[in-house]
């Protein structure tokens, strides 16, 4: 009762209004001034104090709408040595910042993942490992989004010293080699992409063969499906194999930085996945593979090849 009196002499000064039930300062400036007069080393306390009196006294079907204030409040608490507090508010900051990211707010949506990232106790990766995995790759996917590409480099580098699968480094291998092609370093984008094809079993020619021999396996490999049927194209399986779905993402993105540098790691990826595509069956990239077969003949002049490609 007494609060309640001393936030209404408030209002009476000029200093709050209510609106609705809740009481807001009339300024920036005034909340700023009101801010400044508690000693620095409680601050931290005090943000920590309020954000968990929100989430305790916040009705279950509420405490997702105050979500992003509850998580803004205990970020800019104390945190507590004990490692279940410390994993608890990483958890917070890992669902905060997946709701961020569902609004399209990558800015936001970062700023909860690399709280996150810091909170972690010693010897994550070893006891939390599926938090610390997810906090790290969605760290990377919005730093990509925000163009903050050397941020991506640093959090690649972590997450690949400490993944324990391939398929947990896919994800990171991606946003790693887009970062790479979003500064122009394409050639260091396709041997990165090189490199985690290795890592799934995949052969990749080294030295490379020279041009004539990689456009006569281009070749032999593309008059395979132009000899193909509709029916006898329509009976190719799906592709099911974990890796070599795998494979013919990270062959994609080759053939794409491959365009804007040599056109012979281009043609290589698109026979590896044109190849994978009649062995393994078929799969999304799959399609685009054809159309960018089809527009590499168009490239070579060959219009007859391109049409019959395209067609199957």
């Amino acid at each position: 009762e007494d609060h309640f009196l001393m936030l209404e002499l408030a209002i009476e000064e000029g200093l709050l209004k209510k609106e609705g039930l809740n009481y807001v300062f009339v300024h920036d400036q005034i909340q700023n001034a009101a801010y400044s007069l508690i000693p620095e080393d409680e601050q931290g306390c005090m943000h920590k104090k309020i954000g968990y009196l929100i989430m305790k006294h916040s009705p279950d079907d509420k405490i997702e709408d105050l979500l992003f204030l509850v998580v803004d409040q205990l970020n800019r608490g104390k945190v507590g040595k004990e490692k279940c507090e410390s994993t608890e508010l990483a958890k917070l900051n890992l669902k905060a910042g997946k709701k961020a990211m569902s609004e399209a707010t990558f800015l936001r949506s970062a700023s909860y993942f690399e709280a996150g990232v810091g909170v972690l106790c010693d010897g994550h990766w070893e006891e939390y490992y599926d938090l610390s995995l997810e906090l790290h790759s969605l760290l990377a996917d919005t730093q990509y989004c925000n163009g903050c590409f050397e941020i991506v480099g640093k959090i690649a580098a972590i997450v690949l010293s400490n993944a324990k699968s391939l398929e947990d480094k896919l994800p990171i291998y991606i946003y790693l080699i887009k970062s790479l092609g979003a500064q122009n370093k394409h050639q260091s984008a396709i041997e990165i992409g090189i490199t985690a094809v290795h890592e799934l079993g995949m052969q990749w020619p080294s030295p490379s063969p020279d041009k004539l021999r990689i456009m006569a396996d281009f070749v032999k490999t593309k008059l395979r499906f132009e000899v193909m049927t509709i029916d006898d194209f329509l009976a190719i399986e799906e592709m099911k194999e974990r890796n070599k779905l795998a494979a013919m993402k990270l062959l994609r993105i080759i053939v794409y930085y491959g365009l804007f540098t040599k056109q012979e790691y281009a043609l290589i990826a698109l026979t590896q996945m044109l190849q994978l595509t009649l062995q393994h069956g078929i799969c999304d990239e799959s399609c685009t593979t054809l159309a960018d077969a089809s527009f590499v003949l168009l490239q070579f002049k060959d219009v007859d090849s391109s049409k019959r490609l395209a067609k199957s």
